[in-house]
């Protein structure tokens, strides 16, 4: 059979006349179909049987007849505008179709579901939602209700396609596949119709997808040389993210992510299968070594089951290049289909092969998974070898998502006990297994980030509950409303893998991602774990609903007084007064029996300040003190700062983060372009200037996209109305230039604070706007995988790595503003960044006996690496060589001219998670002007 078929689809695609009544039936193929189909095709190898032809119906529109096209044509790609009108079509023409709108992107655009049964599933969709729903909580189903269950439900299959928006197939292919499994009567799929319910997200980042084809038309359209391409994607794909849109399951930031959590709350799947493009030709996702213990090991053996099928199945048909197993670890799961392994269902994925065009060419991109392997029998042929096209693509997807259909059919009750067993597991663990609970006090230094964590938890599905008196465990007593996590519910499992520290294998393989996402590390939270079973017959009332953290402002002052407790909201609060002074205290004091550490605030008496202080307040969680006269303490001034953003062109994904915390905070900033710094007089504009992590080197950093691209705009137009969000450009190419390298220095020279964050800090550092430190080891904190070898190689060869860990810092200069909030010595996240000399006075600048580096010169450390006190130096995840980076600068800030650079060598700001970081960036920004008056 493996041999034969090849034939049949080469006799297929040279003599289509023929693929008729006999090879497709009992379907009849739609006019034109087989050709277009054949022809859309580079080779008959690269096309299955089950995808060769689009099934006619008398009632149902095809997307050939609405789109005009194949799906997959060359030189294509479908809008969301017309996508959405075809779904819409395809539901209304079909009784087996359903359409719901799940949410709606950050730009306004709908989000939307098609659910696809036979008649008699779309008719009993409710039925089957809560038969999921009950399966999903063995709290309230036992065993008898199960079987009950299983015997009259369903499973329930969801596809994601389109996430990453260059990424372009998978849209094409899942409104091809909606449509076949509405009208085929092809056996195969009458059996997934009868038994599962399949579910299809045609564009789940719609934002992206509607800027991506714009571009490809704009730039791409018609262009075939791989290798003279321009830049293959716009600046932005979502309104915040580009590729990270993918690293949001455990935060729930984009609309993308949140219509997903909407789905799979509302359905209960058994399955999430996010649809992805890289590599050659198909990959089933499954991780490597370290596995996560806290996902069931029937998730892993579901996954493993569900590839080698693929595999098998496409192998069968002669297609190359179909493999699993060997692509990143199965250690993280933060990416959109973790939604469903972190909820008891499978999380799955393909990489199928892409141009990143819907051009048919040949590829020039190395891809290293060529040989056979056991977990790739039949390997991809060699780079160049071959042409590929957009509907090669979609027949790779396609035929695999069906296999994985008609395997989810087959043992469709297999897969629905399984859902219910694995949240029994859970369930279980926490009734027979410390920990039995957590414990998570409210009256930590920051009530609203401990709210923060409480409202997060919920959000993704874990139960919180709340002590109505005062409650004592093994570990302690706490007084009443305590927040508690009890440990007996579904979602135990995933509750324990974020509340607890992770520990990353010393000997495991290189990460894909993060080691470690530790709420109570990424908070600066204490959340103890109780082995107290009573923790169940405590006094406890469930939450509902995220709690609210209300501040007040007592008195009639009329001065009032903040005490500084690490609260994340004062950046906020600072702009929320904007129109009053606020003076901040350099030293301890004391008033009325209560100790104001430094940091605390002083607000002198001024008009109207009663009720701006309550309001805000009230709406941010802080209780401020009033009293009749000002302290008497060394303070400063904190005037507001005229802040702007610097957002690359040629990186805007990693900045997006610093965008979106300072837009949910209402901090008003100028969005400084490229062209902005190259145009000057930054100083007249700015008391700050923040640059944010990029994923870029120094030389990319400076040059930005390649000035042989341009003039390339980004700018709303009638053919483009979906560019210029959330910012335009004229040109994008061509960076800032070593002239704008040179408005960066005027900028710092006349008195202006720049700070950079992570990788940004590579540009003063390096660049040569800070003297006296040079770069010793590491680069560019990119994963293997991830798509940086050269920088991944940097990383992996440095003495020292953090590849995403929490470790111990100390403050070097406990009396600095960037340390208000803090104790001596914390913790923060950092990756793999670079590791920085400790600064000198001067650095060698011949090869002399008397041109030595000058002396060491440690007055510009705030903040250094390790614990004085000799704390293990990591909290949560891993380190190597950590020795090499224990009392090198994590914060540096040096003066240059009249101004002031601040540089982090890690990023506080890492996609909205490490929430007890940020602090430090905000006093930077709220006391610009003290750092700036120091020496």
């Amino acid at each position: 059979m493996r041999h034969a078929l090849p034939g049949l689809l080469a006799l297929i695609s040279s003599l289509p006349h023929l693929a008729c009544a006999q090879a497709f039936a009992p379907d009849t193929p739609e006019a034109g179909s087989v050709e277009e189909i054949a022809k859309a095709t580079t080779e008959t190898r690269f096309l299955s049987p089950w995808v060769a032809y689009l099934p006619a119906s008398s009632g149902a529109v095809s997307p050939r007849s609405f789109l005009h096209r194949i799906p997959g044509a060359p030189g294509e790609l479908v809008n969301t505008t017309t996508a959405y009108a075809y779904c819409r079509a395809l539901a209304a023409s079909s009784p087996r179709v359903r359409l719901f709108t799940i949410g709606r992107s950050e730009e306004g655009r709908d989000i939307v579901l098609l659910a696809i049964a036979d008649e008699a599933g779309i008719r009993d969709l409710d039925r089957l939602k809560a038969a999921t729903a009950a399966l999903a909580d063995p709290r309230r189903t036992d065993a008898a209700a199960v079987e009950q269950l299983v015997a009259s439900a369903r499973p329930i299959y969801y596809f994601n396609a389109g996430l990453h928006s260059d990424e372009s197939g998978s849209t094409e292919s899942v409104l091809e596949l909606a449509y076949r499994l509405a009208v085929s009567e092809q056996p195969m799929i009458r059996r997934i119709r009868e038994n599962v319910v399949v579910l299809i997200n045609p564009a789940s980042n719609p934002d992206g997808r509607d800027k991506q084809v714009e571009w490809f038309y704009r730039y791409l359209k018609g262009k075939t040389d791989q290798a003279t391409l321009p830049r293959q994607a716009p600046p932005y794909w979502s309104h915040y993210a580009f590729v990270d849109i993918n690293r949001d399951a455990h935060q729930m930031v984009h609309a993308t992510t949140k219509a997903v959590f909407r789905m799979m709350f509302d359905w209960h799947p058994q399955v999430i299968h996010d649809l992805h493009e890289s590599i050659a030709m198909l990959l089933t996702w499954n991780g490597t070594n370290p596995i996560n213990e806290h996902v069931d090991p029937l998730t892993y053996a579901e996954r493993l089951a569900f590839s080698f099928h693929e595999v098998q199945t496409l192998t069968g048909f002669g297609m190359p290049g179909v493999w699993t197993w060997n692509f990143g670890d199965d250690w993280a799961h933060l990416y959109l289909d973790a939604i469903g392994t972190n909820h008891n269902a499978d999380g799955r994925g393909y990489e199928t092969f892409g141009n990143g065009s819907a051009e048919t060419m040949r590829s020039e991109q190395p891809d290293s998974n060529t040989s056979v392997e056991w977990y790739r029998p039949l390997p991809a042929p060699p780079v160049a070898s071959f042409l590929w096209s957009a509907r090669d693509n979609v027949n790779y997807n396609e035929t695999a998502m069906l296999a994985a259909l008609d395997s989810t059919a087959q043992q469709a009750k297999t897969l629905l006990r399984n859902y219910y067993l694995k949240g029994l597991h859970s369930y279980r663990k926490g009734l027979d297994e410390a920990p039995f609970g957590f414990v998570i006090p409210a009256a930590q230094g920051d009530p609203t980030r401990v709210a923060q964590l409480i409202d997060r938890l919920i959000s993704l599905g874990v139960e919180v509950q709340r002590a109505t008196s005062a409650l004592t465990l093994k570990e302690g007593t706490w007084p009443a409303g305590t927040y508690v996590v009890r440990l007996d519910q579904p979602y135990r499992d995933y509750a324990v893998d974020l509340l607890t520290p992770q520990n990353f294998p010393k000997d495991a393989p290189e990460a894909y991602d993060d080691i470690s996402w530790s709420f109570p590390a990424h908070y600066h939270l204490a959340v103890i774990a109780t082995a107290d079973p009573q923790v169940r017959a405590a006094a406890l009332a469930p939450l509902t609903e995220a709690p609210h953290v209300a501040g007040a402002a007592p008195g009639a002052g009329p001065v009032y007084l903040l005490k500084d407790s690490g609260q994340e909201g004062l950046l906020e609060a600072r702009w929320a007064l904007r129109g009053f002074r606020v003076a901040i205290a350099e030293r301890a004091f004391k008033v009325s029996g209560t100790e104001y550490p430094a940091g605390s605030w002083i607000l002198a008496p001024q008009p109207g300040l009663a009720a701006a202080v309550r309001d805000a307040a009230t709406r941010l969680g802080l209780d401020c003190a009033s009293t009749a006269a000002v302290p008497q303490v060394a303070r400063h001034e904190a005037p507001v700062a005229r802040l702007g953003v610097w957002i690359p062109w040629a990186d805007t994904d990693t900045a997006g983060w610093t965008r979106y915390a300072l837009d949910q905070r209402h901090i008003p900033y100028v969005y400084v372009r490229d062209e902005d710094i190259r145009a000057g007089k930054l100083r007249d504009k700015y008391d700050v200037l923040l640059y944010p992590h990029v994923d870029l080197e120094l030389a990319e950093q400076i040059e930005g996209l390649y000035k042989s691209w341009g003039p390339m705009p980004f700018r709303k137009t009638a053919s483009t109305p979906s560019f210029g969000n959330p910012a335009a450009s004229d040109d994008i190419t061509g960076g800032i230039g070593y002239a704008g390298l040179a408005e960066l220095q005027k900028f710092i020279d006349a008195g202006g604070l720049l700070i950079t964050l992570g990788n940004g800090s590579m540009l003063p550092l390096e660049g040569g706007l800070v003297r006296g430190v040079r770069r010793e080891a590491g680069g560019v904190p990119r994963s293997t995988q991830g798509g940086g070898a050269a920088a991944a190689a940097a990383s992996q060869i440095a003495v020292t790595r953090t590849p995403g860990a929490h470790v111990r810092v100390s403050f070097a200069r406990p009396e600095h503003p960037i340390a208000y909030g803090y104790g001596p010595r914390t913790w923060v996240f950092r990756q793999n960044f670079a590791l920085y000399s400790i600064p000198r006075r001067w650095l060698r600048m011949a090869y002399c006996t008397v041109c030595l580096d000058g002396p060491i010169d440690r007055s510009g450390i705030v903040l250094e690496w390790g614990d004085r006190d000799g704390a293990p130096f990591v909290v949560s995840g891993q380190a190597w060589g950590e020795e090499n980076l224990i009392g090198r600068a994590a914060i540096l800030d040096m003066p240059v001219g009249k101004g002031h650079v601040i540089t982090f060598n890690f990023n506080p700001l890492h996609r909205d998670l490490n929430r007890g970081d940020q602090r430090m960036l905000w006093n930077a920004i709220i006391n610009w002007r003290a750092i700036l008056a120091a020496p």
